[in-house]
């Protein structure tokens, strides 16, 4: 090999990943709302497209398998469709525009997000919880006010402590209706716990979390509630 190939290969092992290290693409966006926007971060990975700002309402994480198409507006411009409702138009799939502050669309990484949609995967099958349980510091939201306290996901139960011993719970998987996040830092449980003054209606517990609900964790309270 000459010394001018020897040095070509050289580069080009010093540019390729190691073997088995997961790609991570990462800019600094601006999400576009309807009224206004909000700065973030966005990471694109092997298996999620994560979106981190201040402004908890607007995080969100998403597998692949919860994201219908993206396209390319331009050089600076990212556009990322869910399977997110939009209440206010008819329940039609809710848009994500982001615009790159650094960094651009490049080929590179819109090939790579179209990719991993054709493959349609989601978080990795549920692991067993460390020591037994998930553990997620939240507050629990009251008509008035809330009370902090720690949600205890485990094999048969969630459990929420709290020192406000008459808003503490323990709800078998048999006791949730269904749940629901709307962000990384939401989390909703539907009960059958009647509400008296309610006519009968189902009780909701709103829970405003102070780390996000990560998808391994959300995969794993869905299976459990299914296979009831």
């Amino acid at each position: 090999m000459t010394g001018l190939a020897l040095a070509g290969a050289l580069l080009l092992t010093l540019a390729a990943p190691p073997p088995g290290e997961a790609k991570t693409f990462t800019y600094k966006v601006k999400h576009q709302h309807t009224f206004g926007s909000c700065e973030g971060e966005l990471s694109v990975t092997e298996t999620e497209v994560r979106y981190e700002t201040p402004n908890r309402e607007d995080a969100r994480i998403w597998t692949y398998d919860r994201i219908k198409k993206v396209e390319r507006p331009g050089s600076h411009r990212l556009t990322v469709y869910t399977y997110e409702d939009q209440a206010l138009q008819f329940g039609r799939d809710k848009p994500f525009d982001f615009e790159f502050l650094d960094g651009e669309v490049s080929d590179d990484l819109f090939a790579f997000l179209v990719s991993r949609l054709g493959q349609r995967e989601g978080a990795q099958p549920p692991a067993e919880p460390p020591g037994g349980r998930y553990e997620l510091a939240a507050k629990h939201l009251h008509t008035f006010g809330g009370c902090e306290g720690t949600l205890k996901i485990t094999e048969e139960s969630i459990e929420y402590t709290t020192d406000h011993s008459k808003d503490a719970r323990l709800w078998k998987y048999v006791d949730i209706k269904r749940f629901e996040r709307h962000t990384p830092y939401r989390l909703d449980i539907y009960t059958y716990e009647d509400q008296s003054l309610q006519l009968g209606r189902d009780k909701i517990f709103r829970f405003e979390l102070k780390e996000p609900l990560e998808p391994v964790v959300y995969e794993f309270i869905l299976q459990r509630l299914t296979r009831r």
